[in-house]
């Protein structure tokens, strides 16, 4: 067998010995690496080339499942300068398999199968070569401790970003920060990995499609802080939005709405019934003004009636407050005095005041309803966005990391090596 790119210097035999007509000839050879190898010459032109050789080959390596990946790699020995008719390759002791009798076990790959063929082309029947099939797979433990978890669970840090409140105001900063601690595991992953463009590992599509579902739970994190901030002068809801997000998907989604608002609580508080701030008034806890009633005597009536008591019903006194109090009785206005009269427009402006302070309730209830709308709102749609994101992130980590064809395998390496030879 030849084998290319090799320069020998030859030497003459040693001995020869003549026994039963027998004649075996040993002769030797420098290598280009000088390192002396026999050769074995017998009568019957049967040359046995005894040599040790150190053969390194390169393998194309196919990174698509990475690192749950197996490679086959190819070692052929044949004859570049003469065909089948001169030279005769044949397996070592009929062995269709490399011999694993010496082989050390490797802490990277665990190898699965060697076999080996002779073989013999039809197009040119002289020529034929031997072909090692050396098929590799990757062990996992350090790159499943030390990569595949921890993006893992990065993946489903990105689904919590929606079960933190809005009002905390750390959504937007958990999300960044997952965002670059995904940053660096892809630097990672491209230092570990062989530069190629041909195929993309399935570690870089996991992080990828982390990547993406991380920067999209960004956005809506984003739309849902501005829609939990929204209020009435600024925001009005649309009728759409106040069916699908108050009415239909809460009920999808088996959420109940707080009943009582901020507002309310604050004025439902005990010895909050009567506070100084005009934002804190209820309209049913002030005293609401009695009617003027005509049972109900004035107390013009009540004075008229007390001085006509004291005196005699022929005095002039009594006389002129009869005629008072008929003619008071028979119109329908009352002469009121100067006190009486302001005391009067106090009432009323009392009562004015309480009428605009009932319309300012109402119209601060109002807004605090729809700001509160607002919020339960953005709290449905994070509400929506955990459970979508959820199943998501699922789907995503089983599909993309069960797509690898041996990642429940596990290898019994010391039998493989029993079954190709070993001890």
């Amino acid at each position: 067998m030849a084998v290319a790119n090799s320069k020998y210097e030859i030497g003459m035999a040693v001995s020869t010995n003549y026994q039963k007509n027998k004649t075996e000839s040993y002769f030797y050879f420098v290598n280009e690496y000088n390192k002396e190898e026999n050769i074995l010459y017998y009568y019957k032109h049967l040359n046995t080339l005894c040599f040790i050789y150190d053969l390194q080959s390169s393998c194309t390596i196919d990174v698509t499942y990475f690192p749950f990946d197996q490679q086959t790699c190819i070692m052929k020995f044949g004859s570049w300068t003469f065909n089948g008719d001169q030279v005769s390759l044949a397996l070592y002791n009929d062995k269709q398999f490399v011999d694993l009798s010496d082989y050390w076990k490797s802490g990277t790959w665990d190898i699965i199968e060697v076999p080996a063929y002779l073989n013999v082309y039809q197009e040119s029947p002289t020529q034929t070569d031997i072909t090692f099939y050396i098929v590799i797979r990757r062990k996992t433990l350090f790159y499943t401790v030390n990569l595949i978890l921890p993006t893992v669970l990065i993946s489903f840090l990105c689904v919590l970003v929606f079960y933190l409140p809005a009002e905390a105001g750390e959504k937007v900063t958990l999300g960044i920060s997952i965002l670059l601690s995904l940053v660096v595991f892809l630097l990672l992953v491209s230092k570990i990995l062989p530069p190629t463009s041909l195929v993309l590992p399935l570690i870089a599509k996991y992080l990828l499609f982390t990547f993406i579902m991380n920067t999209v739970s960004i956005l809506v994190t984003v739309i849902i802080i501005n829609w939990n901030f929204r209020g009435p002068r600024t925001h009005r809801m649309p009728p759409w939005i106040r069916t699908v997000f108050l009415y239909y998907l809460p009920a999808c989604m088996f959420m109940k709405r707080p009943k009582k608002t901020r507002l309310r609580w604050m004025m439902e508080m005990p010895g909050m019934s009567g506070p100084p701030h005009p934002h804190h008034t209820s309209p049913s806890d002030l005293p609401a003004p009695a009617p003027p009633s005509s049972a109900t005597p004035s107390k013009h009536k009540m004075e008229a009636m007390e001085l006509a008591d004291l005196h005699h019903p022929n005095c002039k006194i009594n006389r002129k407050a009869s005629a008072e109090r008929r003619e008071s009785e028979s119109s329908d206005s009352l002469i009121l005095s100067p006190e009486a009269s302001k005391a009067t427009e106090a009432v009323e402006f009392i009562a004015e005041h309480l009428r605009n302070e009932d319309q300012y309730i109402q119209g601060l209830r109002k807004r605090e309803s729809i700001r509160e709308d607002w919020k339960y709102v953005a709290m449905v749609i994070d509400r929506l966005q955990l459970y979508l994101f959820f199943f998501v992130t699922t789907a995503g980590t089983l599909g993309i990391l069960m797509d690898a064809p041996h990642i429940f395998e596990t290898v019994d390496q010391d039998k493989i090596i029993e079954i190709y030879g070993g001890k």
